[in-house]
């Protein structure tokens, strides 16, 4: 007996990841999980649901977040966006190779999106944790402070 996953199971996590970016992260990782959402929405509006060729908005929309997420990954001192980038350019690869060669079967296509989509989302939301967590070992070190006023008696 075959267990299929819930239709909503996948879009849930990889929305779950990006509020995840969105909440507990720094300015990079909210900036990607903003853009990843916009592009997923743009994708869900715009796609081709006959999936009988490339999916040009995605693939467009995929090369300019590419060129975000390469743009912070030169400019952060944190190593999220190098997987992230890695993970994406992988996307963009998907859509040059059914661009090479259409006869790339439709499953194998959507089953790779999803795959590298979700390598993305996922690493934001790794970001986005260990930025929540560097926040809260430096609150634990700081000294502790004198109560107001207590330097003026």
């Amino acid at each position: 007996m075959h267990t299929i996953l819930p239709f909503w199971l996948l879009p849930a996590l990889f929305v779950g990841f990006c509020l995840v970016g969105l909440a507990f992260g720094g300015r990079e990782e909210r900036v990607t999980a903003g853009a990843l959402l916009f592009a997923y929405a743009a994708t869900l509006v715009f796609r081709d649901r006959s999936w009988a060729g490339t999916q040009w908005v995605t693939f467009g929309t995929d090369i300019a977040f590419l060129l975000l997420i390469g743009f912070i990954a030169l400019r952060t001192p944190r190593y999220w966006p190098l997987f992230a980038a890695g993970f994406q350019l992988l996307g963009v690869a998907t859509h040059a190779a059914r661009v090479i060669d259409p006869y790339v079967h439709a499953w194998a296509y959507i089953t790779a999106g999803v795959i590298w989509s979700h390598a993305v989302a996922a690493s934001v939301a790794v970001g986005a944790i260990n930025r929540r967590r560097e926040r809260q070992l430096a609150l634990a070190n700081a000294p502790a402070m004198a109560d107001p006023g207590a330097t003026r008696r």
